[in-house]
């Protein structure tokens, strides 16, 4: 699968990036982005004002939606998803930053965009 393509292969990644690298429990997903908390909304469009990739979830910390971009380049190289991620939980925590997992391990994240 080219993950990077794929919606379906990037939501499934940041479902268990969510589970596997925050420890969150996932109690519905959030498909209407009218019903994000506002600060949450950023990750909607990136800076050349295209749609990207964004996946929410009502969960046992309150809101949390991530955003991805898909590294094909590093992905190939490496034989492993390389994602940039942004998260927000709540309306107070944000991050940002390079993350990999190998396809037959998906649920064990590294941080870092590998070498």
């Amino acid at each position: 699968m080219d993950l990077d393509e794929s919606q379906a292969g990037i939501d499934e990644l940041l479902a268990h990036f969510v589970t596997a690298a925050l420890g969150l429990r996932l109690h519905g997903r959030i498909l209407d982005p009218d019903k994000l908390p506002p600060e949450h909304r950023g990750c909607l469009i990136d800076s050349k004002g295209h749609a990207r990739a964004w996946v929410a979830w009502h969960t046992d910390q309150g809101t949390v939606s991530a955003c991805a971009l898909y590294d094909r380049e590093q992905s190939a190289r490496m034989k492993a998803n390389v994602l940039r991620i942004s998260w927000w939980i709540g309306t107070r925590i944000h991050h940002d930053g390079w993350w990999h997992c190998y396809p037959k391990r998906p649920r064990e994240w590294i941080k870092g965009c590998g070498k």
